[in-house]
């Protein structure tokens, strides 16, 4: 588990008065490729970094208190907002072995799965979390009239996990990349912040067999 540390990442944006924490990401080759949902960094690719891993152990107490962080610069390289995902390089050199980039056929309905990401990290707080869930349903979502494989996983994930990596504890191997909550069209109402319709207990995962093509 101590591998996870190295590779899922916060991916942040260099704003004029410190570093915005935009979402997770994670490393698929050992020459700094990461990957992360398309929405994570919108339409602007400025300023975007990668915060290098602030512990070396899963189970490190993590310092909430602790603002210091090195970001290291990151560049688009590839992009697919059908499957809303996108993949940045880095400066950084990873010389353990990552994980095998697979994908939503290996893994069953009821079967665990196992999520590592930071959750609110967008307000503020950096800690890697791990979480798990079970896949709950496979569906296929229809974009621009592209069909993509999902599934639904029975887990109510939180604002800065978009991105995070999401892996077969029995294999090790990277089956997805949560993209986050469903969350029906609503009339738009909103109470104290929060739109109702994503009170709901799913998340939609993107298999990680499109990460392939993009790299």
């Amino acid at each position: 588990m101590d591998v996870f540390t190295q590779i899922v990442s916060i991916v942040g944006r260099v704003t004029p008065n410190h570093i915005e924490m935009l979402g997770t990401a994670f490393m698929v080759s050992s020459d700094g490729k990461y990957v992360t949902a398309k929405h994570v960094i919108g339409d602007n690719h400025n300023g975007l970094v990668i915060l290098a891993p602030h512990i070396q152990k899963i189970n490190d107490f993590q310092n909430v208190s602790d603002t210091q962080c090195q970001p290291i610069e990151a560049k688009v390289l590839e992009i697919d907002p059908i499957k809303d995902l996108a993949v940045l390089k880095a400066d950084i050199k990873f010389t353990g072995k990552a994980p095998v980039i697979s994908n939503l056929n290996k893994v069953s309905v009821a079967e665990k799965i196992g999520i590592f990401g930071f959750p609110h990290c967008v307000d503020g707080r950096r800690v890697l979390t791990f979480q798990e869930a079970e896949i709950g349903a496979k569906v296929l979502l229809e974009s621009n009239k592209i069909m993509s494989k999902h599934a639904v996983i029975n887990i109510q994930s939180r604002p800065g996990q978009s991105g995070s990596m999401v892996f077969s504890p029995k294999t090790g191997e990277i089956v997805g990349v949560l993209i986050g909550t469903y969350a029906p069209k609503s009339a738009g109402i909103i109470v104290a912040g929060i739109n109702p319709a994503e009170l709901n207990q799913t998340t939609h995962v993107i298999s990680a067999e499109y990460i392939k093509e993009m790299l």
